[in-house]
């Protein structure tokens, strides 16, 4: 008979880690020291960077803690379960700015659904490697999300230098669009950020879809009988 295969097990060490980087971030930007003159206008840019910070954590710390440790006998179901975790200390990191920035509930929402769906589009990236042992699959998805955060911008920099405006890109990588709508004020997004937003949900969620759909009828592997 066949060993069983370990059961899904509560992240404790990445809820410490996540922990730890959200009040680490807090610290490097806005500091225990209360501004000169309190109000939202002093506060929006720091809660900006601190929001670049926590990006920074979920696109490139999280996939690199995954992906340097040992080969997990469920990678879809436990990275589902980070995705779970994390996703739930964005939402006590993100409302709560509201207190102290100009942000209105609708533009609020436009961040969140914005960091949502980048993590979850890197969380089926590390689903797709930490099951894999090979040192090169794992090297190709973390190279995978790294280009997710960085590929806007270089595109936006390789437009500037040949003349073309692609300012726009920019949007293309989760820090930029996360760090951009956080600079609207009180003011609503605007319908092409929308229309982005949108797009990005559903994709992030057709390729998770795709994945689930890979998982199912890909045979489970033969473990060793003892």
């Amino acid at each position: 008979m066949g060993t069983p295969s370990p059961p899904l097990v509560l992240p404790r060490g990445l809820i410490f880690l996540a922990s730890l980087w959200l009040v680490g971030s807090w610290l490097i930007t806005i500091g225990l020291r209360t501004p000169i003159q309190p109000v939202s206008a002093s506060y929006t840019p720091s809660v900006r960077m601190m929001l670049l910070c926590v990006m920074i954590g979920l696109m490139i710390g999280w996939p690199l803690l995954r992906l340097s440790q040992r080969t997990v006998a469920h990678p879809v179901g436990q990275t589902l379960l980070d995705l779970v975790v994390l996703l739930a200390l964005t939402q006590v990191v993100v409302w709560p700015l509201r207190l102290v920035t100009p942000w209105s509930i609708t533009r609020t929402a436009a961040i969140d659904l914005t960091m949502m769906s980048w993590v979850v589009l890197a969380g089926a990236i590390v689903a797709s490697a930490v099951g894999s042992d090979r040192a090169g699959v794992r090297s190709l998805a973390m190279l995978a999300c790294l280009g997710l955060c960085l590929l806007g911008p270089a595109l936006a920099s390789v437009g500037a230098t040949t003349g073309v405006d692609a300012s726009t890109l920019i949007a293309l990588s989760p820090l930029m669009a996360v760090h951009t709508l956080g600079e609207g004020g009180g003011a609503q997004p605007l319908a092409d950020q929308w229309r982005w937003i949108m797009f990005l949900a559903f994709g992030a969620v057709a390729v998770w879809a795709v994945l689930l759909l890979a998982t199912c009828f890909t045979p489970a592997r033969p473990r060793p009988e003892h």
